[in-house]
């Protein structure tokens, strides 16, 4: 599926991947920021939430804080008052200022709740005497408080550091949904250190935890709970969650915090030095509920501004891609063989001026590339045509001399048979059976029997040196290459030494994957300027140059490659030496 679609891209125009680009692009840049927007302005909010939760929270537990304090210091003033402590300590009913004691322990308890609103009532349980006094608003309390306030203490928890104050809430007492806050403080007595003698209990059942009603009226959505040293829910807006256990107690560290579980935001908040922590809990899908239409909002203006920015977009592609539009009609014109087609590069921009201003060097220069082979063409069928004709009259020529030779022969004529033999070998390497190709060697057979008819010719005024390396025998050569150059070394540098002996060498040797034949004499020889001349002249295939070494150099590169030829050079002796420079290609035998 990827390579199909892959495949697919790469068959669109350049400006429609440039479009599907800067689309995806401006989308995902689009998409990248929306989320960063989003996420940014939740966490901002989620963040908000959290002080406004945690500054509600430190209020609420400040008001208990002051309240629990009150009804600790209460519970310690009565613990420690006169008439408790003498009614614990001295109270009998057989001793005749007992009621006295009494009375004066009612009198003490009913002024606490006389000065409490919140509280319901207050007992005192003497534990010598197994019994109890009892002062508050609900009579029905008093006759249920024996069988209700052990179990009741029992089951308490200590609420204040390390006091022996415990606390508990339940509806123990009055049952149903009626709970109180239930407050134990064991009274020691003030003679005897460590000796308990009493149980001082507080009954609360309003005031304590109204806010938490109060709470769930003014944060919809949350729930808020009070947990005890047990990690247990003592009270919650959600009555369902009293008694159950808190599980992420171990997330209550310090004084105050947040963190998130299971999709909920937990804020708590300690008591003070009470052993209680006041946690709300608020559902994330509802915070983020109130922030649909934000997200909605944005989401829709993203879609307009990325549907404008790729409109704007498009606009700008089509018209930076004009420029290139025309490059490519003028390649598709020239393509179809219209060598003629130009651009304008008026009207383009600065760099796709520079590819108009290639394009139409390029089309030149194709159209003069197309004149030189058209005409190097027809040289190489002038060079064919001429390589015909000249094979006529040779093959003719071979018969007759070959016809003279044995005529000398018989004749006892030995110099014209020698001449008329050399004469007869040389045609017919001319003609080689129409083979352009031949080996090195039969072209140096070529030139020893040219060398032959010369000096005698010219009375043996030419003396050669032929050295050819044993690799280079069978190498590739075009035929009737060397003896257009000897025969320029005779005529016009020994000859011209007007009769004395003049020496000619030819060499051959290898070097890497070339060969190189140099012809050196030892003639009159020619300037620097003219040898320079000389080589640009057969470089250029100038048509004043002479027929011959012209034809050898341009043969040799026609079927070689420009990289080989001819090049003219003056020697130590004052001659000229010429070197051939040949791939290293061996010829079949």
């Amino acid at each position: 599926m990827g390579r199909i679609l892959l495949k697919k891209i790469s068959n669109w125009n350049l400006d429609k991947k440039v479009n599907v680009f800067m689309s995806c692009l401006i989308y995902a840049i689009t998409v990248i920021m929306l989320t960063i927007f989003t996420v940014f302005y939740c966490k901002s909010f989620i963040n908000q939430s959290v002080n406004i939760t945690r500054n509600q929270l430190s209020a609420l537990a400040t008001n208990y804080e002051t309240r629990l304090m009150n009804y600790y210091g209460l519970s310690v003033a009565l613990s420690i008052h006169e008439s408790v402590q003498e009614y614990l300590e001295k109270g009998n009913p057989g001793n005749e200022n007992y009621y006295r004691l009494v009375d004066d322990v009612k009198n003490t308890l009913q002024n606490a709740v006389n000065m409490y609103n919140g509280i319901q009532f207050i007992a005192l349980v003497n534990y010598k005497l197994d019994d109890y006094i009892y002062r508050g608003n609900r009579s029905q309390i008093s006759n249920n408080f024996p069988k209700v306030y052990k179990l009741d203490y029992e089951n308490s928890v200590y609420c204040y550091g390390k006091s022996t104050m415990r606390l508990s809430y339940n509806n123990a007492y009055l049952g149903k949904n009626n709970r109180m806050l239930n407050l134990y403080m064991p009274v020691y007595s003030t003679s005897r250190i460590g000796r308990e003698i009493g149980l001082l209990c507080i009954m609360d059942s309003k005031s304590l935890f109204s806010e938490l009603s109060e709470w769930s009226e003014t944060e919809i959505g949350s729930d808020v709970f009070i947990i005890d040293i047990n990690n247990r829910i003592i009270c919650s807006t959600d009555e369902e969650l009293a008694g159950n256990e808190f599980l992420y107690a171990d997330r209550l560290q310090g004084e105050s915090s947040s963190f998130i579980e299971d999709n909920n935001l937990y804020s708590y908040q300690k008591i003070g030095k009470w052993n209680f922590y006041i946690v709300s809990r608020i559902p994330l899908v509802k915070m983020y509920r109130d922030n649909i239409l934000v997200v909605i909002f944005l989401i829709t203006l993203s879609i307009v501004i990325t549907c404008f920015g790729i409109l704007i977009c498009k606009k700008i592609v089509k018209r930076a891609y004009r420029p290139l539009d025309d490059v490519i009609k003028a390649m598709n014109s020239a393509a179809e063989g219209n060598l003629d087609v130009r651009i304008n590069i008026a009207n383009a921009g600065t760099d796709f001026q520079k590819v108009s201003y290639g394009f139409n060097f390029m089309m030149d220069k194709i159209n003069d590339l197309m004149l030189q082979v058209k005409r190097e063409q027809q040289e190489i069928d002038q060079l064919r045509f001429n390589a015909l004709q000249s094979q006529i009259k040779p093959h003719f020529l071979y018969n007759t001399l070959d016809c003279i030779h044995w005529q000398a022969t018989a004749d006892g004529n030995n110099e014209i048979s020698v001449l008329v033999k050399a004469l007869a070998q040389y045609y017919r390497l001319c003609l080689s059976d129409g083979k352009e190709i031949i080996r090195l060697e039969q072209e140096i057979e070529h030139v020893k029997n040219y060398l032959i008819i010369q000096n005698m010719r010219y009375d043996n005024i030419i003396r050669s040196v032929i050295d050819i390396d044993e690799s280079c025998r069978d190498v590739q050569i075009p035929k009737i290459t060397l003896q257009p150059l000897v025969e320029n070394s005779i005529y016009h540098g020994i000859k011209v030494k007007e009769g004395r002996m003049g020496e000619l060498r030819i060499k051959a040797f290898k070097e890497e994957n070339d060969v190189f034949i140099e012809v050196t004499d030892n003639g009159k020889g020619m300037p620097d300027d003219q040898i320079e001349k000389l080589n640009k002249a057969i470089s250029d295939f100038e048509t004043d140059m002479g027929y011959g070494v012209r034809n050898v150099n341009r043969r040799i590169k026609i079927l070689f490659g420009h990289e080989y030829g001819l090049h003219y050079e003056r020697n130590e002796s004052g001659g000229i030496t010429v070197k051939i420079r040949l791939p290293y290609r061996k010829a079949m035998r």
